[in-house]
């Protein structure tokens, strides 16, 4: 055991005298951090793949793993705390995170803080296009509501009450301001139409709304945070975005998330039973489903990111987002008279 740790500071050693190279430089950081997690873990890393800056996949003798680093440490304390009542509650479709050394679940180094994951090995990925999939995922999504209410006395200080309405108005100022370049771009009637439909969704929400029994929400239900693991069974990852409050929130955006691949058709949203009847049971679900969020998001992200090179990928998102927009107002005209 020793000679192999003796090894393994060895290769350190001679990667710290080519740190001042620039080209050695991110090598040296990996190995570092890879280093501290072998020796706080007592893994055998074998390999490892970048998947962006804060995101690396490692295999190793016990099989693969997700760390995943964030550069502040926010509320990491009451997700790990959250997962671990979660699964022990019964809900076994979600993350875990693995202890690291002196049993703590954070590695603070090179100015990030880690955590660990088991990697989830997925069959296929996981689209909306796929009713099977829309369909496993809603359930996913209603199987966390169920256990998440369960574990809310025990939760440690930290996770916040949702605010949409509040992310909804600033994600508005901000389209609102990027509209004259939008509509350089796009259709200047739709993006008109847009930002007013907006505002009476907005205006009509806290009329229509009715608060029930709290949980605690995924929020982000894109379909990159569904894995169709191996065992064909849907997992729900990425718990960054947790909150508390009304389940219909995450219902209603898992609604906006999947009616544009649906083209907005009424009947094929009507195939996903347990949706329209939680809206027509909770009309303001209806209202807030008007609010454009997606449009808004992707509108905002490519006005932004249009000072690169190139066309960023939002446009693309974008474009398919505004070619329904005919489509969402017919929709919204049969289930309520907000959009005439």
């Amino acid at each position: 055991m020793k000679s192999v740790l003796r090894d393994q500071i060895s290769k350190v050693q001679n990667m710290m005298m080519k740190a001042n190279q620039p080209t050695f430089r991110d090598d040296f950081n990996r190995n570092r951090l890879f280093f501290r997690l072998a020796h706080e873990t007592n893994m055998n890393i074998l390999s490892y793949n970048k998947i962006k800056d804060n995101l690396y996949k490692i295999l190793t003798d016990d099989g693969s793993y997700i760390i995943k680093g964030y550069y502040e440490y926010g509320n990491l304390d009451s997700i790990i705390h959250f997962s671990r009542l979660l699964h022990k509650s019964g809900f076994h479709n979600g993350l875990t995170y693995e202890q690291l050394g002196q049993g703590r679940y954070v590695m603070d180094e090179q100015g990030r803080y880690w955590v660990l994951t088991r990697f989830l090995s997925a069959t296929r990925k996981f689209t909306y296009l796929k009713k099977e999939d829309r369909v496993d995922g809603l359930m996913a999504l209603q199987d966390f509501h169920h256990h998440s209410k369960k574990v809310l006395p025990d939760l440690l200080p930290g996770l916040p009450v949702e605010t949409t309405v509040q992310k909804w108005k600033t994600r508005l100022n901000l389209f609102e301001q990027n509209a004259p370049f939008l509509s350089k771009w796009f259709n200047s009637g739709v993006i008109s139409e847009i930002q007013y439909y907006s505002h009476l969704a907005l205006d009509a929400l806290p009329a229509n709304f009715k608060d029930t029994e709290a949980v605690v929400l995924h929020g982000d239900v894109a379909s990159h945070n569904f894995i169709r693991s191996t065992d064909n069974k849907v997992y729900l990852i990425d718990y960054d975005l947790l909150s508390i409050e009304n389940a219909e929130w995450d219902y209603v955006q898992y609604a906006s998330r999947i009616l544009p691949f649906l083209r907005w058709d009424r009947k094929l949203f009507g195939s996903h039973s347990f949706l329209e009847e939680l809206f027509n049971k909770h009309p303001w679900c209806w209202t807030a489903l008007s609010f454009p969020m997606d449009i808004l998001r992707e509108g905002n992200s490519f006005s932004q990111s249009m000072d690169g090179e190139g066309v960023p990928s939002s446009y693309a998102n974008l474009s398919f987002f505004i070619s329904t927009w005919n489509h969402r107002k017919q929709f919204l005209t049969n289930f309520n008279n907000l959009i005439q």
